[in-house]
């Protein structure tokens, strides 16, 4: 309904719910998607994220604020949540060693003339610019917007978000997403909650 208050349903509104579309529901990144190394498969990554899952508690977002990132709408923390940095850094560092190095395709399509030096080092080693000190909790609206659209979306998302936004979200676990390749839709793999035990 909100897209539609903007004027921009049918067409419009596919174009809007690509990018979050490839997933199931509202989501957050951690760790950006990755090729396998050889020799690993999903099933040594899904027992390793139980375990990890299991000993890590939930955590509470605070307010979040409507925000662009690009021409992309996310929702984000009002206040620092170094508590959800640091989970996002475990969350490459504990499966690195399941990551084929990043191919050029990969480099090429996070690259931008506007990287520092030490995004542009993260990208050549893990194909993701935005990563460790440099990543920043978001979850994902909206596909690419054009510049004349942002702000209207922006106005018609704002009432069915004001009250998400207030009292925040709490993150409670942790999803496995899995692709066929190229920009296909995710499939998930599997969903864990923290602090699960057994």
């Amino acid at each position: 309904q909100a897209f539609s208050d903007a004027g921009l349903s049918g067409t419009g509104f596919a174009k809007l719910a690509v990018a979050p579309g490839r997933y199931t529901g509202l989501h957050a990144l951690f760790r950006a998607p990755f090729a396998l190394r050889d020799g690993v498969d999903g099933e040594g990554i899904k027992s390793r994220l139980i375990s990890f899952a299991a000993c890590r508690k939930p955590i509470e977002t605070g307010p979040l604020t409507l925000s662009r990132a690009g021409r992309y709408l996310v929702l984000r923390p009002v206040e620092a949540t170094p508590s959800l940095d640091w989970l996002a850094a475990q969350c490459v560092a504990s499966f690195e060693d399941f990551a084929a190095p990043p191919s050029a395709t990969e480099r090429a399509e996070h690259a931008s003339p506007s990287l520092n030096d030490y995004q542009r080092l993260l990208l050549e080693s893990f194909g993701d610019p935005y990563v460790l000190s440099e990543y920043r909790f978001s979850i994902t609206l909206t596909g690419p917007l054009d510049t004349a659209h942002l702000e209207r979306v922006a106005q018609a998302l704002w009432p069915v978000l004001e009250e998400i936004c207030a009292s925040g979200v709490t993150v409670d676990g942790l999803s496995l997403f899995g692709e066929s390749g190229g920009r296909s839709p995710m499939r998930l793999l599997g969903r864990y909650k923290l602090g699960a035990q057994g």
